[in-house]
């Protein structure tokens, strides 16, 4: 029983005269700081705690202690009261990381804030019509937060473990060593956390019963990582990210044996919540009516029973802008619904010399409008200046707006000024986000003269629902499973994308032709939801626009609606790449965006980390309310698992969104001091980095030597151990002491640097080496690196899946991944992958600058690998593959497994590289690792956007690279046509293959990042080049066994490409090293 929640509760606590006339006062006016061997702590309910004050103890240890003594598990800081402290400015939030003895206080004396005290209000620049939202929204986040502290220990909140997608091959055991116990444990493929916690129990039974009590838990940690090891999951060791780094790079698992305590549970938590908040908000059941007369009055508020007379009308106010630079505006103003216009108002020109007040009717029934509609508002003038603003016409309880809202214009950022043909921007985000950097604000006040109408509640639509007849959907599984039974199946895949496409596409959206199976559901793929849904609301739109405004066609409309309802309660679960087409603006509708979270729901914290970006995007501009099950998940996941939360404060540091700004103020508020801190000291370290930067591009220094001699100076300006922090890429990596003799500026136009940090907890030993490039947009980077990574999955999941088939060999083609950060929209880090060199520093090598002689990269493998073939013994046991072995001598001959690893990650990359249409292939931007894996890097080239000499004519026509010495390593010093070159082939089909018919995955995960406006990403169109490459182009795309045969010969042509070898051999030339 916790004492805490016995004791009564009081508003406030004033120290007694007593206790303050305890201490020794100073005469003089300012009083002056004392040491004290003790402190005082209020909490909220009255009740004072003394603890024992140590010699520079911080508030942060504090903390620690009134958590583990007191159970103080919810969200709080330290106030100073008034008159303890010399300020005297009222209750001041306390710096944690300072010690007790220059906090400046005059007693000690502090305050515990209460739950839900926050030091300032969040979200103040938020409309009226949005508080609600914001306070139901952070009463969700204090449950969470309560939850969370009393379930999940502190250690491992803060130290989660990295999980890969996917799990080594070609190991079948491996040793870990247990610091503690000075012992080595021999784990199989499939061994678990838990499952080597029973051995290292089983082995040491006495020092567990001497440390273990009912309070604690053994746990393992990483030694050298700041990552825990989790037995409640049920991953195999071989899926933790650092396991395979250790077996990967052949050195020795460290672990840790840790008792950790367990989180106690509060008496008031155990009351109040037994289970985690549901991220799905609660709704209240209308009150049922008594009498017949309430009864009627409640059906009179339905909106889908207004008459047909009555139709939707607005009045406006503009106020003008003192700062405004021209005074003539053209307002453009329209009702749409799924980006679909359903009214478009007049233009209205606005002089900003004086207020404008309008009063704008429509011939919509107000009957016929759904929740999810937007009336749309865009301001232009003729310099250019373009403001937007998006209301949603129904509040987050399903009303109708009615009375008066202000609101103020959002600024078109020039990047992402993308509108359709009436100026206006119905996919742009919702409401107002009040960006302080804009130096115009123009303010619009909508007053809505209608009663409070609301739309159908939970309980009437679930009446509706019985009443529809709907056959259930017996859609076969997947692509894959449909090959197997009907011949037609890739065709029926390729008609859904092109379908779907062309629904998304402004210009095409009532053009497209329908699939065959499209009016009966049973025939459809499971993938096939968003374009049944798109089909229901096109109908939808047209009966709305149609002349026929009467009672029996707003019938027909919610039969079609709701039919939509019924249709999403029937479908089995689809993949999660497909959930993002229910997520963007075109389907706006709650019950269907409530769908797709629920699907997204399932996905585990790796794999949820993975999709970030697409779930952000979602989120932060296609959410209609600040308060909705998509947001709650997204908070949820980054509050309770640190890698999610860095990852979300990042991406949300710059966007000026009304939803994201709602996120980032929250989750700065609730992560806890430690992440804030260390996310602080990630903050300052980019904003010192980025001045080194613009100093040393000023001086304009041109010498390698020199910049490296100015990096390493201004470097040195601060303290070595100044630079420590958390790594942005990886919350499990501390960097330590920066080594600024290893730092250099890389010779490029933008001076990217590469930074060389000491490992905090093996300083020794390992070094963590990453670049931070300012200057370029590292966000394709990001979304390539994690298309590639879906790709791996995809062939390692159907090699799994379907092992009869020759797709063994696709477990594991060796690709090669690093990891990307993207800080703002210019600068992010990298990190730099180790043993690894770029092909043209291969030549480099060996003085090959004006010719690419065919053997320099298999003569490089032999240097690389001319040492100890063995893996030391008792390390690692591999499963070998010994086809293709030579019987030539190892000095001079490149290993088996070296090969191997060549031509599956090559014919891996060919694969990638022309499906997804890398340009810029030069030899610069193509690496190899000293044991064989070759990977791509610097993707500011995609989707077929091919570099040309001088913009005019194309220095390279294909994105497979195969050039001669690839060749002469893939079929190892032999003539072409070799078995090792028969095989390379196959992995190639075989890759293909299996991506053509995943194509839904991979236009599903690339969907949403269209609106986040990267520079080749930014319309539906630039989709075409993916259904070109996958050659799914036409109304009936080819059959599977053709486009394999058209790949085929693409890759045949690539091992001819004159025009690659000269690009090589010119960027060789200018790139030639100074003697």
């Amino acid at each position: 029983m916790n004492i805490i929640e016995d004791l009564p509760c009081y508003d406030y606590y004033i120290p007694s005269e007593f206790y303050i006339n305890a201490f020794e006062d100073s005469s003089s006016n300012t009083p002056i700081p004392k040491e004290f061997n003790t402190i005082d702590i209020l909490l909220p309910n009255g009740l004072v705690v003394c603890i024992q004050q140590e010699s520079n103890q911080t508030l942060a240890e504090l903390r620690q202690i009134l958590r583990k003594r007191y159970a103080v598990t919810w969200p709080f800081n330290f106030l100073s009261i008034a008159h303890t402290s010399i300020h005297e400015t009222g209750d001041l939030l306390l710096d944690e990381q300072q010690s007790f003895d220059t906090l400046g206080l005059v007693y000690p004396f502090l305050r515990v804030s209460a739950k839900g005290e926050l030091p300032t209000p969040l979200c103040k620049w938020l409309s009226k019509n949005d508080q609600s939202d914001v306070e139901s929204l952070t009463q969700f986040i204090e449950q969470l937060v309560e939850w969370r502290d009393t379930t999940i220990p502190h250690e491992i909140l803060h130290a989660p473990p990295s999980i890969s997608q996917t799990i080594l091959s070609n190991i079948d055991s491996f040793f870990v060593y247990i610091e503690r116990l000075d012992k080595s444990y021999c784990c199989k493929d499939d061994t678990t956390c838990e499952e080597l916690i029973g051995l290292i129990r089983n082995d040491d039974k006495k020092s567990t019963m001497e440390y273990y009590n009912a309070s604690t838990e053994l746990m393992l940690k990483f030694s050298y990582r700041n990552e825990f090891l989790l037995k409640s999951e049920p991953y195999p060791l071989l899926q933790y990210t650092y396991i395979q780094e250790c077996l990967q790079k052949n050195i020795q698992i460290n672990l840790q044996i840790i008792y950790i305590e367990l989180p106690r549970k509060s008496k008031k938590m155990m009351q109040i919540i037994n289970n985690e908040p549901d991220i799905f908000p609660t709704k209240i059941k209308p009150i049922k009516p008594i009498d017949l007369m309430k009864e009627n009055e409640l059906n009179t508020q339905l909106l889908p029973l207004q008459p047909s007379s009555l139709l939707f009308k607005f009045t406006l106010r503009l106020r003008p802008s003192v700062n405004a630079k021209q005074a003539l505006f053209q307002l453009h103003s329209g009702i749409y619904y799924g980006r679909r216009c359903l009214f478009s108002f007049e233009q209205m020109t606005w002089d900003n010399t004086f207020t404008e007040e309008k009063t704008r009717t429509t011939t919509l029934p107000i009957a016929n409008l759904l929740p999810g509609t937007l009336l749309c508002f865009a301001l232009t003038n003729k310099q250019s200046e373009s403001y937007f603003l998006n209301v949603s016409l129904f509040r987050s309880t399903a009303r109708l707006l009615n009375g008066s809202y202000e609101f103020t214009l959002n600024a078109v950022n020039s990047r992402q000024n993308i509108a359709n043909m009436k100026h206006l921007y119905p996919d742009g985000f919702i409401g107002s986000s009040c960006d302080e950097s804009t130096p115009n604000n123009y303010e619009i006040k909508l007053r809505f003269d209608f009663q409070s109408l609301r739309f159908y509640d939970n309980d009437e639509i679930s009446k509706k629902l019985v009443d529809i007849a709907m056959p259930t959907p017996t859609a076969v599984a997947t692509a894959k499973q449909q090959q197997h039974h009907e011949s037609s199946a890739d065709m029926a895949n390729g008609e859904a994308l092109n379908y779907l496409l062309g629904s998304l596409n402004d210009e095409t959206q009532y053009m497209v032709r329908e699939p065959s199976w499209l009016s009966d559901c049973s025939s459809a793929p499971i993938d096939a939801l968003p374009c049944v849904l798109h089909s229901i609301l096109a109908d939808i739109h047209r009966m709305i626009l149609s002349d026929t405004n009467n009672t029996a066609n707003t019938t027909i409309i919610y039969e079609k609606f709701f039919s939509m309802y019924k249709l999403i309660n029937l479908w089995p679960p689809m993949s999660f790449e497909m959930c993002f087409f229910l997520l963007d603006c075109t389907l706006p509708d709650a019950h269907i965006r409530s769908y797709a979270v629920s699907q997204l729901v399932r996905l585990p914290n790796h794999l949820f980390l993975f999709y970030l970006p697409q779930i952000i995007q979602a989120a932060i501009q296609f959410e209609h309310y600040i308060d909705t099950p998509l947001i709650r998940l997204v908070l949820k996941r980054a509050l309770c698992h640190r890698a999610i939360g860095q990852k979300l404060f990042w991406t949300l540091l710059n966007v000026n969104t009304r939803n994201g700004r709602v996120m980032f103020e929250l989750y700065k508020t609730y992560c806890g001091l430690t992440i804030a801190n260390d996310l602080q000291n990630q903050f300052v370290l980019t904003l010192k980095l980025n001045k080194i930067n613009q100093r040393i591009r000023a001086k304009n220094i041109k010498d390698a030597s020199a910049m490296q001699q100015a990096l390493v100076a201004h470097l040195r300006e601060s303290d070595k151990t100044s630079w420590r922090c958390v790594s942005p890429l990886d919350t499990g990596c501390f960097l330590g002491s920066l080594l600024t003799d290893e730092c250099k500026v890389y010779d490029s136009f933008m001076r990217p640097f590469k930074l060389v940090w000491e490992n905090a907890l093996n300083p020794t030993n390992e070094r963590f080496e990453l670049i931070y490039k300012i200057g370029d947009d590292l966000r394709q980077d990001v979304l390539t690196l994690q298309v590639f990574r879906l790709f791996d999955s995809i062939w390692k999941k159907n090699s799994i899946l379907y092992p009869n088939e020759d797709l063994s060999q696709l477990h594991n083609v060796h690709m090669t991944f690093y990891d990307v950060m993207c800080t703002s929209d210019t600068t992010g880090f990298i990190r730099i992958v180790p043993n690894a060199c770029t092909i043209l520093n291969i030549y480099h090598r060996f003085n090959t600058t004006t010719t690419i002689k065919r053997n320099v990269i298999y003569d490089w493998l032999v240097t690389e690998n001319n040492t100890s073939q063995k893996i030391p013994l008792g390390k690692t046991a591999r499963r070998t593959n010994t086809t293709g072995a030579t019987n030539e001598p190892m000095d001079s001959s490149v290993p088996n497994s070296v090969l191997v690893k060549f031509r599956k990650s090559c014919a891996a990359y060919c694969t990638a590289g022309f499906v997804m249409g890398l340009g810029d292939r030069h030899p610069s931007n193509i690496m190899l690792t000293s044991d064989g894996r070759l990977f791509h890097v610097d993707f500011g080239h995609i989707l077929g956007d091919y570099v040309k000499f001088g913009n005019i004519f194309p220095r390279e026509t294909t994105s497979i690279v195969l050039v001669e010495p690839f060749l002469y390593v893939i079929n190892n010093r032999k003539q072409n046509d070799t078995p090792d070159y028969r095989e390379f082939i196959q992995i190639c089909l075989l890759t293909f293959r299996l991506l053509r018919e995943n194509a839904t995955s991979l236009f599903g995960l690339l969907y949403l990042i269209i609106y986040a406006r990267l520079p080749l990403l930014n319309s539906i169109s630039n989709l075409n080049y993916l259904r070109q490459s996958l050659f799914l182009i036409g109304e009936k795309p080819c059959e599977t066994k053709h486009a394999i045969q058209a790949y085929k010969r693409k890759i045949e042509s690539a091992q001819n490409d004159t025009r690659r070898f000269l690009d090589w051999i010119a960027h060789a030339f200018l790139h030639k090293p100074q003697r």
